[in-house]
């Protein structure tokens, strides 16, 4: 079997995000029927990396934006000498310069998954920080890169907007359904029905539209959670508006939860929002719908499927759209919440899984010329 080669900004919950938690899930994936895989990537001070074979973690040093490690150019050049396909997941940073140009350099295929880093909201952002970034490395990767994986149709067709013409392959992130499916602990009581919004608490999830939608509804017996790590300082940001809209107990903001805390989270809930202005494909949908919950989320979170199987509602990323769809959400029976997390469930397990992902970009890395 071919050996591969990840590599990512981070997989710390805060720096990586939903894009270094799926990078070490494909990772895990490719691992599970015999690859030969190893991932790559930096962490700041404090992070003891997962024990999971074939990781590499260096530490940070400089900026912290750059995600740069001293020890990445060495390494890279021993990592990629040593597999048969280098993968680059996300863009623009430290890791992309040192590993792009080592499988350049040893003539290894570079497959590079976009992560929705071509979503027009992400593409108006900081564009003279990716020029820059663009002649000084990105462009000779994009030059090079012999296979791109586009998590949508809708990203592929954005991936040759960009004027990329090697081959493209669909192939959406997954979801590993075991922990799912371990026996439930007893729940924790609660008082009101929940609405559970998980995710980096940064502007372009859009939690204040969801907080502004709320106070408009302020339907009672309901309490909305935004968990999830603070980015820059917007928890506060948060916080503040919660206290000028006087939402008072109705909303609570836990802070990052992971593991089985986080399962738990979803479980308690009876309806699972992400009101995002851009994404590629976000892992927390899959995870709600591996719960079992129904969910709300907008159209720019790209899974249309959601309204084709009835798994949830979907909305655009303002105020009155999300008002109005919540206000259908919430107004739904037990029943039919309960129905929609059902076929949510069923979603997942037919079209979600990363056995199914891992041979589709297997069969793709195997069609490429050679050589």
């Amino acid at each position: 079997m071919p050996s591969h080669l990840h590599f990512v900004q981070s997989i710390e919950p805060l720096q990586g995000g939903g894009l270094g938690r799926a990078a070490l899930e494909l990772h895990q994936a490719f691992l599970s029927p015999g690859h030969d895989s190893r991932l790559a990537a930096t962490h700041g001070p404090g992070f003891t990396p997962p024990e999971v074979p074939g990781l590499h973690c260096f530490p940070r040093s400089g900026p912290a934006k750059l995600y740069w490690s001293p020890e990445l150019p060495r390494a890279a050049d021993k990592l990629a000498d040593a597999v048969d396909a280098v993968h680059g997941h996300g863009l623009y940073v430290g890791t992309n310069y040192a590993f792009g140009r080592a499988a350049r350099r040893h003539g290894k295929p570079l497959v590079y998954h976009v992560h929705g880093f071509f979503e027009p909201w992400i593409l108006g952002r900081s564009r003279w920080r990716k020029r820059l970034v663009h002649l000084l490395f990105e462009n000779a990767n994009v030059r090079a890169a012999a296979l791109w994986r586009a998590l949508t149709a809708k990203e592929a067709d954005q991936i040759r907007a960009c004027g990329i013409r090697a081959p493209v392959v669909v192939a959406p992130n997954g979801i590993d359904l075991a922990p799912f499916d371990a026996p439930d602990p007893a729940p924790a009581p609660k008082d009101r029905s929940r609405v559970v919004f998980l995710a980096r608490l940064h502007p372009k999830k859009g939690a204040d539209l969801l907080l502004r939608a709320w106070a408009a509804l302020r339907p009672p017996d309901w309490e909305l959670v935004l968990a999830g790590p603070d980015e820059a300082g917007h928890r506060a940001e948060l916080e503040a508006l919660a206290r000028r809209l006087d939402l008072g107990s109705a909303v609570t903001l836990p802070g990052l939860v992971t593991g089985p805390e986080k399962i738990a989270l979803l479980r308690s809930a009876d309806l699972f929002a992400l009101t995002s202005h851009s994404e590629g494909f976000p892992m927390g949908l899959l995870e709600a719908m591996a719960a079992g919950v129904p969910l709300l989320a907008t159209e720019q979170c790209n899974l249309p499927e959601a309204r084709e199987t009835g798994a949830g509602w979907l909305c655009q990323p303002e105020v009155k759209s999300i008002t109005d769809t919540l206000r259908t959400a919430l107004a739904a029976s037990e029943s039919e919440r309960r129905d929609r997390g059902r076929a949510g469930r069923r979603l997942v397990e037919e079209r979600y899984q990363w056995s199914a992902i891992v041979k589709t970009l297997d069969d793709a890395i195997a069609a490429l010329p050679s050589r």
